[in-house]
């Protein structure tokens, strides 16, 4: 009879060989790890533009990884070798798509949700559009009409309008409708004494009576052309002033004689170069002083100079209308004729179209029209040096909404204008009115902003 502890024997060996045989078959078939899926929870892609995205996988093991998606919409296609997802959005898919991303190494899977968001990009004309409509609507709520234009130094232009052009009818205000561009002219007339400085025709610190005869001007042996310009003369402001409507003012022209003499009998506001005030009646001085220095009149110098140069085919200053000569497509409204554009010149009689007077505007502060020089005096700010308004030389200079712009205001016949030249964006916007509104520039300034954030 066996003993009974060699009975044992046996059994103890066939288990230790058994968890030896178990030990090395763990050694040899490791436990297996899944692929790993590194996809952020959400990407981005742009209608009407080309998305692709590639699947970040990993399998540590080295295991061939099979990567499909679920949920692929008919602009999104997936190339499973590459693990790319390809295709373009369209406008219509905007929102956000739910794709189910799966990697398979044949021995596990690992699953994972992955967000596309189709984001719609407007266009400048699109984002202009919109704005211009929403302020049209809800911040100068019942106002007649509106148009506006932004020019890029990309040589983009677009325009868009809203509301009526005309008082007599119901008929839509379009980017083609012209308005009186008001004082915004001034910078018109800046730039004509500029250029013809430029060409030797007289220099900013000449004595404009050494080229005009204005006898009995008070202090006229002091002002200067830059002083007219940056509204330091003294001059008084006859299109501001009561008295000059008098008699038959809404039926007459005027001649530069007119102006003049009405200068010489109102006196000085102050000795030039020492204080600050608006003056139209300098600015038609420089009209008067235009014609004098080419021998054309006014109009035909801002063709020759201004209009033809920079293409500005909807453009035209104004001399001649009245209700029996009308500006052909100008945005009316009651006042449109009120009274002769010869008493306003060089002053405020630009009639143009917002896009044409954003081209002009990025020209000329863009520093493609007038030299460094010319440019630099135009945006020195004379007029605060003095107590007054930040103004240089036929320029507002702005600081709103931290945006700093400038350029110039205009207010004539119940018209309302406004160019604003952004040097950060190099963009200039201009929009104009055929009426005024007591929310006008806070239409201006909602304008403003978000043509500036579109560019952020």
């Amino acid at each position: 009879m066996m003993p009974s502890f060699l009975r044992f024997i046996p059994l103890a060996f066939f288990s230790v060989l058994l968890f030896a045989t178990c030990s090395r078959e763990t050694i040899e078939d490791p436990v297996n790890h899944l692929p790993e899926i590194d996809t952020p929870m959400e990407v981005l892609a742009y209608a009407d533009s080309l998305f692709t995205y590639t699947i970040p996988v990993e399998d540590i093991d080295g295991d061939e990884v099979m990567v499909s998606v679920e949920g692929l919409p008919g602009w999104l296609s997936f190339d499973g070798p590459a693990r790319k997802l390809r295709g373009t959005p369209a406008r219509e898919d905007e929102g956000v798509l739910e794709l189910t991303v799966t990697a398979d190494d044949g021995k596990g899977q690992r699953s994972r949700k992955l967000s596309i968001r189709v984001v719609v990009v407007l266009t400048l004309q699109e984002k202009l559009d919109m704005e211009l409509l929403h302020h049209y609507h809800l911040t100068t709520t019942g106002i007649l009409g509106v148009s506006a234009a932004v020019a890029t130094q990309e040589g983009e232009l677009v325009a868009s309008a809203a509301g009526k052009h005309s008082y007599m009818s119901d008929g839509p205000a379009t980017p083609s409708h012209k308005y009186r561009m008001a004082s915004v002219s001034k910078i018109f007339t800046a730039a004509l004494i500029l250029r013809l400085s430029e060409e030797g025709y007289f220099g900013l610190d000449d004595k404009v009576l050494d080229y005009l005869s204005v006898p009995g001007l008070e202090y006229g042996d002091q002002i200067t052309i830059r002083q007219l310009l940056s509204h330091t003369s003294g001059l008084v402001d006859h299109l501001n002033s009561s008295d000059f409507y008098t008699g038959s003012w809404m039926t007459r022209t005027w001649t530069n004689q007119d102006i003049f003499d009405y200068a010489v009998r109102k006196g000085a506001l102050f000795e030039p170069g020492t204080a600050y005030a608006y003056s139209n009646t300098g600015f038609y001085f420089l009209g008067a002083l235009a014609e004098k220095v080419t021998g054309l009149s006014l109009s035909e110098a801002f063709g020759q100079w201004i209009f033809e140069p920079l293409g500005l085919e909807e453009t035209l200053y104004d001399d001649f209308s009245n209700r029996i000569v009308p500006i052909p497509n100008l945005a009316e409204n009651e006042r449109s004729y009120e009274y002769h554009l010869s008493a306003v010149g060089a002053a405020g009689a630009i009639v143009a179209t917002p896009g044409d007077v954003a081209r002009f505007g990025l020209a000329v502060y863009g520093g493609h029209f007038l030299s460094a020089a010319s440019l630099e005096e135009m945006t020195t700010d004379y007029g605060f040096a003095v107590g007054g308004d930040h103004y240089g030389l036929g320029t507002r200079l702005w600081d709103d909404h931290g945006i700093i712009h400038h350029g110039h205001t205009g207010a004539l016949m119940d018209y309302r204008t406004i160019l604003m030249y952004v040097p950060a964006k190099g963009i200039c916007i201009v929009l104009a009115t055929n009426e005024p509104h007591n929310r006008w520039y806070d239409l201006v300034n909602g304008v403003l902003v978000d043509i500036v954030q579109f560019y952020q």
